[in-house]
C-alpha cells in the first residue's frame, strides 16, 4: 500500500513538473514574441515599409498561389489577357503591374490580393452575359489594387499571421484562408463604393457600356455573391449609383472579343 502510494505521488510530481515546463515555455515564447513586435525593425535593418511589404507579398502569394488551379487553356487564358491589356491600356495602367490569373473553381467570384494579384474564377466568366459584364467584375478589382485598398492596413496582420503559421507547422491552406478573411474585413462599404464607380469609369474609357457594372452587380447577387457582406450596401442600392453616374458620350460601344472568342471563352470554362 505505501509503495502504491509513494509510485503515486512520484507520478503527480513528475507530471507537475512536465506542467510547469510547458507553462514557462509558452510563456517565454509569448514573451520572446510580443518583444519582437515591439522591435522596429524597419529602423534597425534600415529597410523601408515598401521593401518589406512587397517581400511579405511576394512571398505570401507564392503560398496562397500553390492552392490555385490555374488555367492554362489559351481558348480561356489569351481572351482574359487581352481583356486585362485593354483595360489597362485605355486607363493608363501600367499591364506589368497587375497578374491575372484564372482559377478553374465552379465559384462565381473573383477577387484581389496581396502583391497585385488577380484571380478569376471560371464560375464567373461562365455566368457573365457579356464581356463588359465580365470587365466590371475585372475593374472592380483593378480598382481595390489601384486605389490600394488591398495593402493598407494588413501588413502588420499579415506579418503577424505568418510568423504564428510558421511556428504552428500550419500550411498555406490556412494562410490563404486568413490573407482573404484580412483583405475582405479591409474592404469598407466605401471603399466598395469607389471601386464600383471607378470600374464603370475603366469600362467607359475601354468604349464598353459602364451601365454593365450595375447590371454585374445585380447579376452578382442573383448567385449570392454578397450574401456574407452583411456591413455593406446591398447590390441594388450599388447598381443604382452606377445608373445616377454621369458618363459623357464617346461613341456607339464596341466588343473587345470577337463573338466567337466570347463564346469558346465560356464554353472552355464549363
Amino acid at each position: 500500500m505505501v509503495s502504491l502510494w509513494n509510485y503515486n505521488r512520484h507520478g503527480m510530481q513528475k507530471m507537475n513538473k512536465i506542467l510547469k515546463e510547458a507553462v514557462i515555455s509558452v510563456l517565454l515564447f509569448c514573451t520572446v514574441f510580443y518583444a519582437t513586435l515591439q522591435v522596429d525593425w524597419l529602423r534597425v535593418l534600415h529597410l523601408t515599409p515598401t521593401i518589406v511589404g512587397d517581400k511579405l507579398s511576394e512571398w505570401t502569394w507564392e503560398m496562397m498561389s500553390s492552392n490555385i488551379k490555374e488555367v492554362e487553356d489559351d481558348e480561356v487564358r489569351l481572351p482574359i489577357d487581352t481583356l486585362m491589356r485593354e483595360m489597362c491600356v485605355a486607363n493608363g495602367i501600367d499591364t506589368a503591374s497587375i497578374n491575372i490569373v484564372v482559377s478553374k473553381t465552379s465559384e462565381v467570384n473573383a477577387f484581389a490580393t496581396v502583391g497585385k494579384h488577380l484571380v478569376v474564377y471560371t464560375g464567373l466568366i461562365k455566368k457573365m452575359d457579356n464581356e463588359a459584364q465580365l470587365c466590371a467584375v475585372i475593374g472592380h478589382e483593378v480598382a481595390h489594387l489601384q486605389l490600394g485598398h488591398i495593402q493598407s492596413g494588413i501588413r502588420r496582420q499579415a506579418l503577424i499571421s505568418v510568423i504564428m503559421i510558421l511556428v504552428s507547422g500550419n500550411g498555406s491552406g490556412q494562410l490563404s484562408e486568413i490573407i482573404g478573411d484580412m483583405i475582405s474585413n479591409s474592404i469598407t462599404r466605401t471603399k466598395e463604393n469607389d471601386a464600383d464607380a471607378q470600374s464603370a469609369r475603366y469600362l467607359h474609357a475601354m468604349h464598353l457600356n459602364p451601365l454593365e457594372m450595375a447590371n454585374a452587380l445585380e447579376k452578382l447577387d442573383s448567385y449570392g455573391v454578397f450574401s456574407f457582406l452583411s456591413d455593406h450596401d446591398d447590390s441594388k442600392k450599388r447598381a443604382d449609383r452606377i445608373r445616377n453616374m454621369n458618363f459623357s458620350d464617346n461613341g456607339p460601344y464596341r466588343q473587345v472579343l470577337s463573338p466567337g472568342t466570347w463564346e469558346r471563352l465560356q464554353r472552355s470554362c464549363k
